[in-house]
């Protein structure tokens, strides 16, 4: 699979309007082109509601390449500007099949910076400690991705989803297990949390909402 990270600018007042076109426009066309949206966001904190990130995948680079003429000129009274990267998936997810109870309504789009070296390790601690925790608690990981090229440092991209901001609170990190986690996957996510900053050289997060386009 081939994922695509575009990170959308609109022009102001027009988030409405881009996703009623992308809607009834762009989407039918990438889905053509063997082409699935995962999701699209829009900041909520940090960031104008304007910026929005949109992950997609499609089944190899032919398909992708296909898919780019989605992206006329039709676009260009609600695009401010943009920019495309491609990435890979470097773990269990994003599942082979998202579902509409895999999604949340909000999105903390976490991006981290570790040597190329750590990368499984990122993984394990990621996908076998911290995120059973997590899910433990209502949330979901959509995916966990990192550049086609190899950069030192080397990013990793991770989407959880959550559904509220209120939620995302609730997930933190605190000095015990909250009700309804069990305290063996409490202790060995904190162990992995423990791990995985260790490696970790820097990272930051957004928080940021799903349209439902």
């Amino acid at each position: 699979m081939i994922y695509e990270e575009r990170r959308i600018s609109l022009k102001r007042g027009q988030l409405d309007a881009f996703s009623e076109h992308f809607t009834r426009n762009v989407r039918p066309a990438l889905a053509e082109s063997g082409g699935e949206v995962l999701c699209t966001l829009t900041a909520v904190i940090g960031d104008p509601t304007e910026e929005l990130l949109q992950v997609s995948r499609y089944p190899d680079m032919e398909h992708w390449e296909q898919a780019q003429d989605a992206y006329d000129q039709s676009r260009m009274p609600f695009v401010d500007s943009e920019d495309v990267r491609l990435l890979r998936a470097v773990s269990s997810r994003p599942k082979s099949v998202v579902t509409p109870d895999d999604l949340r309504p909000f999105y903390g789009h976490r991006r981290f910076f570790i040597s190329p070296a750590d990368v499984d390790e990122f993984v394990e601690h990621s996908q076998n400690g911290i995120w059973p925790r997590i899910e433990a608690q209502g949330a979901c990981i959509l995916g966990l991705w990192t550049p086609i090229g190899v950069t030192t440092p080397q990013e990793i991209v991770l989407l959880t989803g959550y559904h509220g901001p209120a939620h995302w609170e609730e997930t933190r990190e605190k000095p015990a297990a909250p009700e309804g986690v069990k305290e063996g996957v409490w202790t060995h996510g904190k162990r992995a949390r423990s791990g995985r900053s260790d490696i970790t050289i820097r990272t930051w997060v957004r928080l940021m909402r799903r349209l439902e386009i």
